[in-house]
Formats: structure tokens, C-alpha cells, sequence
């Protein structure tokens, strides 16, 4: 008998528990949530200040329209200073959405670029979320171009550009290490084309025609995986059953050979580039350590500087 007045008794409560909240509890509810978040906020509890703006948010029709702006704002500062910088670029996105005139969201774009920046990861890894930052940061400025933020986010620009050149330095310098010597060289040109301000141009155009010098490296890694190809593709064809099948074993010869070919002419080519990019090197760079590496080289390769 207790047994069964316990388990009602549970059952109740748990009937309360479901029972729709009242209109006043929620109006109480989502001011109480909110007037505690702009209490953490204030102290500097971001994390708590953040989770309440959000259960504030729950019951935002019982928010007044300044007061859900307001919420909007700082949820999103709090995650930004609470170093929370994933969620902090969601609702800084969705400020700027929503409120896209406000002499706040000046300020929300800024930390909006900043977060992106801080969300991407570091330049060994893929960049999109700095491209990200970088094409904010333009809408910013076409919107904003007298804002007081203005230059913080031209820093950030900067900044941003800076990571990339990073990014794509490492990719090159991982080329050249492992022996791809001209896709290295292809990368470091990138590098001068594109981000020459934000590197050190004497290296990078140094290392740029040392791998233009060491093109043959590559050439001859390339020729050696289609010698290998051939071989297999020759045994292919002696193994051939009808004259269909060996006419498609020979054009993917004759494709091979011409692979041969074009690497060959790639060789010619890098050489050709790197006596040029040498003796712009001295005029532009100066008698620099990098120079002298370069004649270093030119003098093993049996060529005059």
C-alpha cells in the first residue's frame, strides 16, 4: 500500500514537472535570466553570463525589443572574451544580421574579424577561416570606412594576410624538403606575386630560385614514376587478348612518353627562368647572404653568376 502512495506520489511530481509554465513564469523567468547575465557580465563571469543571456533568449517574446538587442550584443562579447571564439563568431553573425545599422555593430564586426582570425587554425593547417576574417574585414571597411574601428581592423587585415604568407610558405618549404623542388618554386613565385609585404621577400625570392636551380631533383623523381608506369603499361600490352584493348594500352604510351617529354621541357624552362631571376636578384636584393648561397650553387651547377 505505502509502495503504491509513493509511486503516485512520484508520478504527480512528475505531472507538475510537465505541466505547462504559466505566462507570468515565463515573464518572470526571462527577467530574471537576463538581469542575472548583465550582473555576471558585469563581474566578469562570462561563461555564466553567457549561458543566462541564452536562457533569457528562450523566453525572448517576455524581453522588451532593446532588451533582446541588448542580450543579442553582449552574449556575443561574452563568448568573445570568454575566449569562446566558435560560438562567439555564431552570434556576432547573427548580431550583424540582424541589427546591421546599430552604432554597435561597428563593434561587433570588429570582434566578428577578430574571432574568425582566432577560430582559424594555425598556418601549418588549412586557411578558410582567415580568408573568412579577410573578406569581413573588406565588407567592413565598404560599409564602415570612417568607423573608429576602422584601423584595428586594417591591423587585423594585416595580420591575416601574414598567417596565410605563413600557410603558404610551410606548403612550399614542405615541397622542397620532401624533393618537389619546382612546385616549390611555383609556391614561393605565389608568395612573391601575392604576399611579398608580408614575408621577407629576399628569402623567399631566394629560396624561390634555388628551387628553380634544384628543378632537376623533381624532374627526375617524376620521370622515374613514369618509367615505372611504362614498364607496367609495356607488360600490359604483351599481355593484350584483342587489337582494342592494345590500341588503348599504346595511347597511354604514347601519353606516358609525352609526360617524359614535358618534364624535360619543364627542366629548360626552370633553368631558363633562374638565370634571369639571378641577375634581377644582385640589382634588386643587394650582395645579400642569400646572393652569395645563390653563387654558392651557380659555381656547383658549372654556371657563372
Amino acid at each position: 500500500m505505502k509502495r503504491g502512495i509513493y509511486i503516485l506520489l512520484i508520478f504527480l511530481m512528475l505531472l507538475s514537472g510537465c505541466a505547462k509554465i504559466s505566462e507570468a513564469e515565463r515573464a518572470k523567468r526571462a527577467q530574471e535570466y537576463y538581469t542575472q547575465a548583465l550582473r555576471d557580465y558585469r563581474e566578469g563571469g562570462y561563461g555564466d553570463a553567457a549561458w543566462n543571456f541564452n536562457e533569457a533568449l528562450k523566453y525572448m517574446d517576455y524581453l522588451t525589443p532593446k532588451q533582446i538587442e541588448n542580450a543579442k550584443f553582449l552574449l556575443a562579447k561574452s563568448y568573445y572574451l570568454d575566449e569562446d571564439y566558435v560560438n562567439a563568431v555564431v552570434s556576432l553573425e547573427d548580431y550583424v544580421f540582424y541589427y546591421p545599422k546599430l552604432p554597435r555593430t561597428e563593434e561587433a564586426y570588429y570582434l566578428l574579424v577578430d574571432s574568425y582570425i582566432k577560430v582559424a587554425p594555425d598556418p601549418y593547417r588549412d586557411q578558410e577561416y582567415t580568408w573568412k576574417a579577410i573578406d569581413k574585414a573588406k565588407e567592413f571597411l565598404s560599409r564602415f570606412p570612417k568607423s573608429k574601428f576602422a584601423p584595428k581592423v586594417q591591423e587585423l587585415i594585416t595580420k591575416a594576410y601574414r598567417k596565410i604568407a605563413k600557410h603558404d610558405y610551410y606548403v612550399a618549404k614542405f615541397y622542397e624538403d620532401y624533393g618537389y623542388t619546382y612546385s616549390a618554386a611555383l609556391r614561393y613565385r605565389e608568395i612573391l606575386i601575392n604576399f611579398a609585404q608580408y614575408v621577407s621577400e629576399p628569402e623567399i625570392a631566394y629560396r624561390y630560385i634555388r628551387c628553380l636551380l634544384l628543378t632537376d631533383r623533381q624532374v627526375e623523381l617524376e620521370k622515374d614514376k613514369i618509367r615505372s608506369l611504362i614498364e607496367e603499361t609495356e607488360d600490359r600490352l604483351s599481355d593484350a587478348e584483342d587489337e582494342e584493348e592494345k590500341r588503348a594500352i599504346r595511347r597511354r604510351l604514347s601519353f606516358l612518353k609525352k609526360e617524359i617529354e614535358r618534364w624535360e621541357n619543364i627542366r629548360r624552362r626552370a633553368e631558363d627562368e633562374a638565370r634571369e631571376a639571378v641577375a634581377k636578384y644582385r640589382e634588386v636584393y643587394g650582395h645579400t647572404k642569400y646572393y652569395r648561397k645563390l653563387e654558392k650553387l651557380l659555381k656547383e651547377k658549372g654556371w657563372k653568376s
